[in-house]
């Protein structure tokens, strides 16, 4: 199969090591993309174009030339670097998502998938099990989930006027090897950690890091990915990618200090905000059901694997 991902960051380039590990031949495109980054995580097998998702026609020629089975799109700008710039978030991460499903239908790609997040959920309303792919949405007035709102209204819309397959995929706060380019808070929080961890000094708890949240480790996320492409079918327009499992600070610096015994992190900055404190994980019995989906990595088992690659990264 032929995969054209855009997005060379942390869960573009780790899906990418999926499909290729599956056999596939993938493609990436990306702003900036950083070769280095892309031959560690994706392969050197994997190529990245130079592309802006805002310039339809440079995307519309990138999908064309790879001619891809699936095209997964995971360009965004996340978190406080969306909330800083809400203009530039809201062409990037519409106008660009809607560029990406042009450039689907004008190549007559059969299916899309769209990186979405857990924060489209309206967490003012009552938690009181899992949250299912039913579970309102809302986007909590933030220009970062305002926009994953957006696109999951209207991508069903222009899937459905031409006929292509969609999928949305919802993620949970990811954490790993990562670049970060994109500006997400919790990947940046617990690389922050990970660097104090394996430096043994003494960590810092930056506020992208919520005093309750549902954390996923990457590799387990852009498995999910990679098993939604290759199903033989897709039921649902939406599929929960969560982990099962909210973990609060303190569990996450737990897990920390039995990875690495001893080390110790003071909060510098405040927790983010958020409308509510999170009292469910995502419910992932669909995506179980659909394509086999499940998670490998608790969050010990995670931070141990992301340590050791961070330490091989810098030599």
């Amino acid at each position: 199969m032929k995969v054209l991902i855009t997005g060379a960051g942390m869960v573009g380039c780790h899906t990418a090591a999926e499909l290729v590990a599956m056999g596939d031949t993938v493609t990436l495109v990306d702003l900036r993309p950083d070769p280095a980054y892309v031959a560690r995580v994706a392969g050197p097998e994997v190529k990245a174009k130079t592309v802006d998702v805002r310039e339809l026609p440079d995307l519309a020629a990138a999908v064309r030339d790879a001619a891809p089975d699936v095209v997964i799109h995971t360009v965004a700008i996340l978190s406080g670097v969306a909330q800083a710039s809400p203009y530039r978030a809201f062409n990037i991460n519409v106008i660009g998502t809607i560029n990406a499903a042009e450039s689907v239908r004008l190549a007559g790609v059969p299916r899309m998938l769209h990186a979405s997040t857990l924060g489209v959920h309206h967490l003012r309303n009552p938690q009181e099990a899992p949250l299912t792919e039913d579970f309102p949405i809302g986007g909590a007035g933030r220009a970062y989930p305002a926009t994953k709102v957006a696109c999951e209204a209207l991508l069903p819309a222009f899937a459905g006027a031409y006929g292509f397959e969609l999928a949305m995929l919802r993620f949970p706060s990811i954490y790993g090897y990562g670049q970060f380019a994109g500006g997400s808070g919790v990947g940046l929080a617990v690389s922050a950690l990970a660097q104090a961890a394996i430096e043994g000094r003494t960590g810092e708890v930056l506020g992208g890091l919520s005093e309750t949240d549902e954390l996923g480790y990457v590799k387990d996320v852009a498995k999910g990915v990679a098993l939604a492409a290759h199903a033989p079918k897709l039921n649902y327009n939406v599929y929960n990618l969560g982990c099962e499992q909210l973990y609060t600070t303190e569990q996450v610096l737990a897990a920390f200090q039995e990875v690495v015994p001893g080390f110790t992190a003071d909060r510098s900055e405040p927790p983010k905000k958020n409308p509510a404190r999170r009292l469910q994980p995502m419910d992932i019995s669909r995506a179980r059901q659909e394509f086999g989906f499940d998670w490998k990595y608790d969050l010990v088992a995670g931070l141990r694997e992301y340590l050791a690659e961070l330490k091989a990264a810098q030599g």
